[in-house]
């Protein structure tokens, strides 16, 4: 029987894959994070939750995460909404404001450092149909490990049954198994530029 670990022990655990996945992705070339960013991105395309989705919630990119950019312009191109997370450290929530360009004149940066428009309209959580969710790790159940904030799994909590949910990551991101709480909501899939698991059909198929 497998013992069980203490809020510590997982603290521990989670902080240490922290660590290893730091030096990770550091240790990617600027072409290996733009090729293998774009290969994600064709992945979440080619995906029956894209190709359904109306609203599509994302985030934008630090130099250590998935570069979701061309991304966002496909949902443009397609007529989709487009929206991005704003954090609120004081209240420990984020919610999600409408983007509708990446002009640096038009963004700012929220209370962690990340840039977000200056204006935009509130997007209800029940209107978003597909949420690409960033990590610091996956693993294949998709559970994630994030920063430590919370912020994505009090978000995700909250989500209608109706709204899928990607994560995406490079594939050096995979790990066996996350470490996790009974506060870690895991998403539906996860994508990186070698694989999408659960697999699936693609909608083009």
């Amino acid at each position: 029987m497998e013992a069980s670990h203490t809020p510590l022990d997982i603290t521990d655990r989670k902080n240490a894959i922290r660590s290893t996945m730091r030096a990770r992705v550091s240790a990617l070339t600027e072409s290996e994070r733009a090729a293998w960013s774009l290969a994600a991105c064709g992945r979440v395309v080619g995906s029956d939750a894209f190709y359904r989705a109306s609203t599509v919630m994302l985030y934008m990119p630090m130099r250590s995460e998935v570069d979701v950019i061309s991304l966002a312009l496909e949902a443009f191109r397609l007529g989709k909404t487009v929206c991005v997370p704003h954090a609120d450290a004081g209240r420990k929530a984020m919610h999600a404001i409408q983007m509708t360009s990446f002009d640096d004149e038009s963004m700012d940066a929220d209370s962690l450092g990340v840039r977000v428009p200056k204006s935009g309209r509130q997007i209800p959580h029940d209107s978003i149909d597909l949420i690409i969710v960033p990590g610091v790790a996956f693993d294949a159940r998709g559970f994630r490990l994030g920063r430590g904030g919370g912020y994505y799994d009090r978000y995700l909590a909250h989500l209608p049954r109706s709204t899928d949910t990607i994560g995406i990551c490079f594939d050096c991101q995979f790990v066996d198994a996350i470490p996790t709480e009974s506060t870690d909501i895991a998403v539906q899939s996860v994508v990186s530029e070698a694989r999408r698991v659960p697999n699936e059909s693609d909608h083009t198929s």
